[in-house]
């Protein structure tokens, strides 16, 4: 009896690459082979009445059952004479979540007949979150040209004083599983905020998350460090 998962890390371990995939497959084996094909009687009798067990994890419940060639239907009817076996479970990975790092899947073969040495098999995984999310950025107007009184940054108390305005439009998109059964996801910005001498280059006056549906959130850490006296917008509150 053998149970045969996803491929292998370096330790033999299976590595289960959680994404946007709804089921897995566990390709199960079962044989009926004689320890030495010239001297079968060897064996004693054929195994009668074989029973498989599964144990699954509540994070992977079984959702269904495959033929390993394509065929309609697994055999049904008892006996069967088949040397060997060749099916596979279809897991739904819907129990999976952040939190979720390994996963076993236990197979117990039984038997009416005597069969010395049968213990029950632990197909295992490891479990890697991998989300299918893209980043792209636009920038508003896309050239900017300086000019003007350069300021040092005790001089400049208002928003006016900071130059030109641009804006950057930061999207993320998620092509997977929503993002309320695995977890969280964090967007680093890195930007050229400061010239060589150490002086402000782009400085952030307004940095705001809109996640759909839902209103604008703050980002962290939050814009405008100086505290300058920003332009309200048409209809603003001063307050």
């Amino acid at each position: 009896l053998t149970g045969i998962s996803i491929p292998r890390g370096e330790d033999g371990t299976a590595i289960f690459a959680m994404s946007d995939q709804k089921d897995v497959a566990l390709e199960i084996q079962v044989t009926n082979l004689p320890s030495d094909p010239s001297e079968p009687q060897r064996d004693g009798d054929d195994a009668h009445e074989a029973l498989l067990t599964v144990t699954f994890p509540p994070e992977l419940p079984y959702s269904a059952l495959r033929p390993y060639d394509g065929r309609a239907s697994l055999p049904q009817s008892s006996p069967c004479f088949c040397p060997q076996v060749r099916f596979f479970l279809i897991l739904s990975t819907l129990g999976i979540t952040i939190q979720t790092t390994d996963l076993a899947v236990e197979l117990a073969l039984s038997t009416i007949s005597e069969q010395p040495g049968l213990e029950p098999v632990v197909a295992r995984a490891r479990v890697v979150i991998e989300l299918p999310l893209s980043v792209t950025g636009v920038a508003v107007p896309p050239r900017l040209f300086f000019g003007g009184v350069v300021r040092g940054e005790s001089a400049v108390k208002r928003e006016t004083q900071v130059g030109s305005a641009v804006s950057f439009e930061i999207t993320v998109s998620n092509r997977g599983q929503s993002l309320k059964t695995l977890g969280s996801a964090f967007l680093i910005l890195l930007w050229p905020h400061e010239t060589s001498n150490g002086k402000w280059l782009l400085y952030p006056l307004h940095l705001e998350l809109a996640a759909h549906p839902g209103p604008p959130t703050a980002c962290s850490p939050s814009a405008n460090p100086l505290r300058l006296a920003l332009v309200l917008p048409l209809g603003g509150d001063a307050g």
